[in-house]
């Protein structure tokens, strides 16, 4: 066990973290009881789950042509559908009722920044529920209602690769489902964590580490190979990969410290769409082209030869004989093979006799290999990112880890460069939700990596003597003061892998100056943010990877202005400070400024602009900006006015 303290807070409450992933979730939670130490706990039965124990539900949710939810995980509709081979849609007539089966829609919900590989398989919306954060409102309702009402503090995992916009679209969908209500205590008590991190937690929490750390050493004895290793030791990496549905994250750690337990985030996290849904789609695609002119290549039984793939020989199938959809041989050549019978018998009893289709190994292992693939070289970049710190063990966990190929392959990989690979033996399809309620309460990650760089458009001093300056010189401008300044610069505030603690915060100083007063009663900024490898100086410079992640401004109108002396006559200057932190895992911007030398701070959390649904809430324009009514906003008013956050119109 960890040495996780007592709660210190005033009443009970309870903590609910919520795994909505690609293929299945979980809920994970903890009973807060003031003087008592917590323990997380798992949700193990739900009315959609047949067999107690499975903390698993499937993320499927079945709607009528109104939009109205039928059906949520393992339940099925009044009357199951069944499969129409003149449709290619997901659409079914049962009893005059039109239904909808809505599943992995959690991939509609990536970053632009983010590619779909080819085999990624497209969800569909129905008409009525267009809104993608309608479904995840549905499926957050549906877990909820699992839970107890009360004091609840919500977190909410997601994959390493999503941003602020996921977030702020998963925290609206919390508040439509009525989670938490419409307010900014409501939005608080929503929290997020990256899977990668929320792996580490269940890793460390549940015993994997801490029943075994020692003052100054924490090390695990493991049987591997028939030899004993060391498997944790301070001051060493290891990185955790989550092999889910849709995506697979991978963070990398070190443990600096073991009473108390406090480790470091060592790389910017990784995620590839190389889950488990893309193998049962490259299955399923060449299932349908190997049947094409048969009996079973109707879309029913492709249907039902790619379910049975999906609940048997994706976990079992090891690159060998093992097994199958059923039954295996060998053909006179030696190769290894598999029959679809027990597929095809569920539709039809004498399919066996009618015709009998094999795959053989090296087929099935194609389905396989672009994740295998995949993965090997997201963690060759995650150990080139860790550098010079040597990455030695490697946890494989998720659902995808359930599939003896994919841990083989990979295990014979990482052996061969002296790298050790552990899978826990069980639940490790409950990790990223018991880790998220670890997370929340005992916070052993210190330090994050900052993903992208973050900055301003700003405006510079010419100098003739740079390079760079010359090459722009056609943009040189005179300014209100007199001097000479290029636009378009791009000043970093927060740079692409600096390492953060949650109280650490990266600041700039910037002026505004103008020939009108009251031009500076209002301070607006555009936060960038730059998602590419370069360090740039300026705007034009890998112009494709910057963008406008929010706008901030501060209402300065009680805040004195004196006037300037300059070469174009009398200006007035405004000088102020940006920090941006990271806190915990969601970016915070601080706009401050100094008035009769005392630092007055404004602190908002950023409200991403997201181009899935606009921002939320009644809106007021503002300078062609729309300022939003019901974000996370905690502002200290004084004589000058409060700060605001404002959206991105565009």
């Amino acid at each position: 066990m960890t040495n996780r303290k007592e709660f210190q807070g005033p009443k009970r409450r309870l903590v609910l973290a919520f795994d909505l992933g690609t293929t299945f979730s979980g809920i994970s939670y903890a009973i807060l009881d003031p003087g008592k130490v917590p323990e997380v706990k798992t949700v193990t039965r739900h009315a959609s789950i047949a067999e107690a124990g499975d903390s698993k539900i499937q993320t499927v949710i079945w709607y009528d042509k109104d939009g109205n939810v039928l059906a949520v995980g393992a339940e099925e509709p009044a009357e199951p559908p069944l499969a129409d081979d003149a449709s290619d849609d997901e659409w079914e007539e049962v009893d005059n009722v039109t239904m909808f089966k809505v599943e992995w829609f959690k991939l509609l919900l990536r970053p632009r920044s983010i590619d779909m590989t080819e085999g990624i398989p497209k969800p569909n919306l129905p008409s009525c529920k267009r809104d993608i954060i309608d479904i995840f409102a549905d499926f957050y309702r549906y877990l909820y209602e699992r839970a107890l009402e009360g004091d609840i503090d919500f977190v909410l995992s997601h994959p390493n690769g999503w941003e602020g916009t996921q977030q702020s679209a998963m925290r609206r969908a919390a508040i439509k489902a009525e989670l938490v209500p419409d307010s900014v205590a409501g939005r608080e008590r929503v929290k997020f964590v990256t899977e990668g991190e929320a792996s580490l937690h269940y890793c460390v929490s549940s015993g994997l580490v801490s029943d075994i750390i020692e003052a100054r050493l924490v090390s695990s004895l493991v049987y591997l190979n028939r030899k004993l290793i060391p498997l944790f030791q301070i001051g060493k990496n290891v990185m955790i990969v989550d092999a889910g549905g849709g995506t697979v994250d991978l963070s990398t750690y070190k443990f600096v410290e073991s009473a108390p337990i406090l480790i470091r985030e060592m790389a910017a996290p990784g995620c590839i769409f190389q889950g488990s849904v893309m193998v049962r789609q490259r299955a399923s695609d060449h299932l349908k082209k190997k049947l094409e002119n048969t009996h079973f290549g109707q879309q029913r039984y492709i249907d039902a030869m790619t379910e049975e793939f999906d609940k048997t020989t994706k976990k079992r199938f090891k690159g060998t004989l093992s097994w199958a959809f059923g039954a295996g041989k060998s053909n006179s050549r030696g190769q290894q093979s598999f029959t679809y019978e027990c597929a095809l018998l569920s539709l039809e009893a004498d399919a066996y006799v009618l015709q009998c289709h094999c795959l053989f190994s090296g087929e099935v292992a194609s389905f396989f290999d672009p994740a295998v693939n995949g993965i090997i070289q997201a963690i060759e970049n995650q150990r080139q990112l860790a550098e010079p710190d040597a990455v030695s063990t490697i946890f494989l966990v998720g659902g995808f880890a359930a599939s003896e190929y994919l841990y083989s392959e990979l295990r014979g990989y990482l052996e061969m460069r002296g790298l050790y690979l552990f899978r826990p033996d069980n639940h490790t399809n409950k990790a990223v939700a018991e880790g998220a309620v670890s997370f929340h309460l005992d916070h052993f990650v210190s330090t994050r990596i900052a993903r992208f760089t973050y900055g301003i458009k700003s405006h510079v001093p010419f100098d003739a003597s740079c390079p760079a300056h010359q090459e722009r010189i056609r943009l040189k401008y005179i300014d209100v003061d007199g001097a000479e300044r290029l636009p378009n610069a791009f000043t970093a505030i927060l740079s692409m892998g600096t390492a953060t603690s949650e109280i650490m915060t990266c600041s700039k100083s910037f002026i505004r100056i103008s020939h009108e007063s009251n031009a500076l009663d209002r301070i607006e900024c555009s936060i960038i943010c730059y998602k590419g490898i370069l360090s740039p100086s300026w705007m034009d410079t890998d112009p494709d990877r910057f963008s406008r992640l929010c706008v901030i401004s501060a209402d300065l109108t009680g805040v004195p202005k004196r006037p300037q002396k300059g070469a174009r006559g009398t200006y007035y200057r405004r000088k102020f400070d940006i920090e941006l932190s990271f806190g915990l895992t969601e970016l915070k911007a601080y706009l401050s400024w100094t008035e009769n030398v005392r630092l007055i701070s404004i602190i908002s959390s950023l409200a991403i602009h997201s181009s899935l649904n606009g921002p939320p809430g009644r809106q007021e324009k503002v300078s062609g900006f729309s300022q939003c009514c019901n974000i996370v906003l905690t502002a200290l008013f004084d004589e000058s006015g409060p700060a605001s956050v404002v959206y991105d119109d565009e």
